[in-house]
């Protein structure tokens, strides 16, 4: 019964980055909706990615020193209630300005969440099972690329781009409740300080998982944040398809979080090189052979597939190469990796306003080449053994 517990408490939590996700990237997939009723351009629109991005980085990194002696999992029920009070002001802003103010709440949550996530699933299992509790606890992240986004873009398309910010919140009550009673409370043993911090960046392995967000993900970001207008024009979906489209896109993602498990269990490093590898390589496919639905058809669940295993990749990542400073080094990566997705949104707003799609896709394939030669020097220049450990 008590495994039974555990185990309950790591899909709430799983639960809890599903919504956490999807509050994130919803104003991705209602874009093409949102943007023209708030009487605002696509670049434009994207802030409300940008924007509550670049403070969850500020939060997540701050996490560790604010919350010290706290229970973390008071810390992700606090982080739901922000999501709440996001979508609610979402749902009655007048004004592109309202909501961006509104997103602010979600920026504060998504850098508590991403901040200690990690942490409390570890502490709901033993030792051995850490791999397991972080696959499925990022599944989550799979599942909202799944059902999440797709859905909100469904009924932001059918009913109404306020409605789906409504579904989002009051899903995040409910689960809210649900970690609150199943997830078993979580206090860090060593008080972190702005000097930890600052220590634990420096050390190899959160320096190298740094450089691969900074790169990869702003990379998957710079285009991903505008794949509604790419898949209206490059693949000539009507509106109406964008959310099923997407579906395809997040199915895919959910069965590669947990196909790379595997290899991560077996080299982190050489997961995230390979990963990063099947983001670039699908990103040249949207430049090149998306040319309409058939094509998009196959090429948007290869994409998929791999930019579902990123977030599970790097905190693997972390956690066998920064062992010794996992707390302060994921928070440190949740703020790295939040503000990517920010930094992402907000260079593919101005390349696409300005330069066009085609652009805006050569620019990611770039810098994800960049973050698979950064992988690779990774793997090469490892200490013998270190780039084929397992995950703790």
């Amino acid at each position: 019964m008590d495994a039974a517990r555990r185990w309950s408490g790591v899909v709430a939590l799983a639960v809890g980055i599903f919504v956490l996700i999807t509050i994130e990237e919803l104003p991705i997939g209602v874009l093409s909706v949102m943007a023209p009723d708030l009487g605002v351009s696509a670049g434009v629109a994207g802030l409300a990615v940008t924007v509550p991005g670049v403070l969850a980085g500020v939060v997540a990194i701050l996490t560790p020193v604010i919350v010290r002696g706290l229970d973390r999992r008071l810390v992700l029920v606090l982080a739901l209630g922000s999501v709440v009070l996001s979508c609610a002001l979402s749902v009655v802003a007048p004004t592109f300005a309202v909501l961006l103010v509104a997103r602010l709440f979600a920026g504060i949550s998504i850098g508590l969440y991403w901040a200690v996530m990690a942490i409390v699933a570890i502490g709901q299992v033993p030792r051995e099972h850490a791999a397991r509790a972080l696959t499925v606890a990022f599944s989550g992240a799979g599942a909202a690329l799944v059902l999440g986004v797709p859905v909100a873009a469904w009924i932001g398309t059918h009913v109404g781009w306020r409605s789906a910010f409504a579904v989002v919140g009051a899903l995040a009550a409910i689960v809210a409740v649900l970690i609150f009673v199943l997830v078993r409370p979580v206090h860090s043993p060593v008080k972190v300080t702005p000097t930890m911090m600052l220590a634990a960046a420096r050390t190899r392995g959160v320096r190298y998982a740094v450089a691969l967000t900074s790169l990869v993900v702003v990379a998957q970001f710079i285009t991903y944040a505008y794949v509604s207008p790419i898949l209206l024009e490059r693949a000539g979906l009507p509106v109406t398809q964008v959310g099923p489209m997407l579906l395809v896109f997040g199915i895919a993602g959910l069965l590669g979080n947990f196909a790379v498990a595997p290899l991560l269990h077996r080299s982190a490093p050489w997961g995230v090189l390979v990963v990063s590898g099947g983001v670039g390589l699908a990103l040249l496919a949207v430049l090149l052979l998306m040319q309409g639905s058939s094509s998009a058809l196959v090429i948007m669940p290869l994409w998929g597939l791999f930019v579902g295993a990123i977030s599970v990749a790097i905190q693997a990542f972390v956690g066998t190469e920064a062992a010794d400073v996992i707390e302060e080094g994921t928070a440190v990566n949740s703020a790295v990796f939040n503000t990517a997705i920010a930094g992402g949104a907000f260079l593919g707003g101005l390349i696409i306003d300005h330069v066009g799609q085609s652009a805006l896709i050569a620019t990611s394939v770039v810098m994800v080449a960049a973050g698979v030669l950064v992988a690779a020097h990774y793997v090469r220049t490892a200490p013998t053994g270190s780039a084929g450990r397992a995950v703790v």
